[in-house]
């Protein structure tokens, strides 16, 4: 079964399902865009906090992938969800009354600055002799997912940019789902290139010293979206949204953001759904 089709499905049942009850547990589903392990840890630090600021238990589930969370979100088994930037546009589209609440910011390593965006790396071993984006033709490249922002959609329009076909121009293409993984691959060296997360990047520089290189960077891309499913109640939605925009930039959520995966978390704002229209002008979905 297609995604779009397994969604569809999710959809039909939670249109058929009863409007979640006002009081029972809310449950908060994230992508496994890192470590599923560690980001569970990350995780139940917003779904405890939202707890606290609510007075109603809020759960954390870690999906197998992007398809799921989107599929728990119309079926109603999610009823919030961390979502990645190209997930985010995609469940708009197909999830009849998603609610966007809240965008994730970050301060920039590159730039120090705090935004609601990041950027897409195209990264190789500091020692490989790769030095341009055209160095890249004949080689091994690593994307995370297909249904990843800046694992896939932001890099690959980088590439043809430059003249670079990803179905042609690569040796070997691999989807390694994680970006953490992208890194281990290229320095058990049987990846030549991959595409990652910058902060990913600037994160593992910090940890590891100066073994990999930058040699593309893409344009500017939203941060993650947290939404709810049409089936939560519209103050409950509310009362969500407030918590997340209050929350400070050095609670415990956003300490361990810093500490496990070297993302400078400064919490969340309230933007538009406009922010995201860079991500729909990438994967062609206006």
């Amino acid at each position: 079964m297609t995604k779009r089709s397994t969604i569809l499905v999710a959809v039909l049942a939670g249109l058929l399902a009863p409007c979640a009850a006002a009081g029972r547990d809310i449950t908060l589903a994230a992508f496994p865009s890192n470590d599923p392990e560690k980001l569970g840890a990350v995780m139940r630090d917003l779904s405890d906090y939202l707890t606290e600021r609510l007075g109603r238990p809020v759960n954390s589930v870690i999906t197998r992938d992007y398809a799921e969370t989107a599929a728990r979100l119309a079926e109603g088994s999610a009823d919030v969800a961390w979502l990645g930037p190209l997930s985010y546009v995609q469940a708009v589209d197909e999830i009849p009354g998603l609610r966007y609440l809240a965008t994730y910011v970050n301060r920039s390593h590159a730039t120090g600055e705090i935004a609601p965006y990041y950027r897409s790396v195209i990264v190789v071993a500091k020692t490989s002799g790769i030095e341009t984006l055209a160095d890249l033709k004949g080689k091994r490249f690593a994307f995370t997912d297909p249904e990843s922002a800046s694992g896939y959609a932001f890099p690959v329009h980088l590439l043809r940019r430059n003249g670079i076909d990803p179905d042609r121009d690569f040796a070997k293409v691999f989807f390694l789902k994680r970006h953490d993984r992208i890194l281990d691959a290229l320095r058990h060296g049987s990846v030549d290139a991959g595409a990652l997360a910058d902060e990913v990047y600037y994160g593992a520089r910090r940890q590891t010293g100066d073994a990999f290189k930058v040699i593309g960077t893409s344009e500017p891309i939203p941060m993650v979206a947290v939404a709810a499913s049409a089936r939560l109640d519209a103050d409950t939605a509310a009362r969500i949204q407030e918590a997340l925009v209050a929350m400070p930039s050095d609670h415990r959520f956003c300490r361990k953001m810093r500490e496990t995966f070297g993302w400078d978390a400064a919490g969340f704002r309230k933007r538009d759904d406009s922010l995201y229209d860079p991500v729909r002008a990438v994967y062609g979905r206006r």
